[in-house]
């Protein structure tokens, strides 16, 4: 088997989709973390197709090195991501040519229902909606964890007004009671005195983990804030470096760890990533915002991997085109999303919608 064609669609710029064909008519799909889709569309058509065009898909440690290392003068973060979509869609065919879905490529079914939480992505919506809209989400969904937003993202100390990361925390717990978690993700918004601070107040409202407290460049300031505080600190969402993740490990920057299945390189690397963090003993909660792909790469990936021991992201807010894009999305049912159990991904995607959808 070789594949022959490599295609990224920039759906309404909400995200990127790759399609990769196979020789045997067998075809993958995948998706790339949204992050300036014209730039992420370019990476796959202009630098990593024709790594991968000719080559047999289960060649998958081959062909991952290749498009990290051939065009490693542009390393970075836009690059890791186009290369999670191209891994994903490989993943896809495999699993299609062998008829078993990806999870059991991964290592098989450590859990097959996996729990979520309830995760915003808002700073425009006052604490009493907040506080309100998580718990109609709760009852119906039965969510056993949320997340909601504090400071303001890159906000150099900066709270979207005095007070609302206090006041957000302390109206969705009074709301929400004492038995659902709640995470706060603060989006490299402090200085680590700062953060301290914030942390050791928010650790009176029984806060599961605070999330990206310091800009996430900067380890150290990270590393502060979790010696300083009971509560684990979670990061990660941004790195795509194996040597960065060590570091984060090394230097106890973390208590969790986030990697993006469409952000780092997709499974490989992630599996990888899971490797180095149960060796310090530290769990992976996958950060995850994307609603069709990546949701199912996400389920896929802590399917088979037992460090993935805490709920897992899921976006709460409403998506205009998800449940058109990909037949049959998965859906929560009392807190947990069973994994899909057919060949590859064992999703169908609407090439029609693609196309609607796609532009340059």
């Amino acid at each position: 088997m070789k594949i022959v064609d490599v295609q990224a669609f920039n759906l309404a710029n909400r995200t990127v989709l790759v399609k990769v064909t196979t020789d045997e008519g067998i075809v993958g799909w995948g998706e790339c973390s949204p992050m300036q889709p014209p730039v992420i569309v370019a990476h796959i058509e202009h630098t990593l197709a024709r790594l991968v065009i000719g080559e047999d898909p289960f060649d998958l440690e081959r062909l991952v090195e290749r498009m990290f290392i051939a065009p490693y003068k542009i390393a970075g973060q836009a690059l890791a991501i186009a290369i999670s979509g191209i891994e994903i869609a490989l993943w896809d065919i495999i699993g299609k040519a062998l008829g078993v879905p990806v999870y059991k490529l991964l290592g098989g079914a450590y859990r097959t229902k996996i729990p979520v939480y309830a995760s915003s992505m808002r700073r425009d919506i006052s604490p009493q909606e907040e506080a309100k809209r998580l718990a109609e989400l709760v009852e119906k969904f039965g969510f056993r964890a949320v997340k909601v937003r504090v400071g303001n993202r890159f906000g150099a100390d900066a709270d979207v007004y005095p007070g609302r990361s206090i006041e957000v925390v302390r109206e969705v717990r009074k709301v929400l009671g004492d038995d659902i978690a709640i995470m706060v993700d603060a989006n490299s918004a402090f200085t680590p005195c700062r953060a301290i601070e914030l942390g050791r107040r928010l650790e009176e409202f029984g806060i599961f983990h605070f999330e990206e407290p310091c800009p996430y460049t900067d380890l150290d300031a990270n590393a502060k804030v979790a010696a300083a505080l009971d509560v684990p600190v979670a990061l990660g969402e941004q790195e795509w470096d194996l040597v960065r993740f060590r570091e984060m490990l090394v230097k106890g920057a973390c208590d969790i760890v986030q990697p993006d299945v469409i952000k780092v390189g997709g499974f490989l690397r992630c599996k990888k990533v899971a490797a180095m963090a149960e060796a310090f003993n530290v769990p992976v909660t996958l950060h995850n915002t994307q609603p069709t792909i990546g949701t199912i790469a996400t389920l896929h990936f802590a399917a088979s991997t037992p460090v993935c021991r805490y709920p897992q992201e899921f976006n709460i807010e409403p998506h205009p085109f998800a449940h058109r894009l990909v037949k049959e999305l998965p859906k929560v049912e009392d807190g947990f999303i069973s994994v899909p159990d057919a060949p590859g991904l064992g999703v169908e995607v609407n090439e029609e919608v693609v196309v609607e959808l796609s532009q340059r």
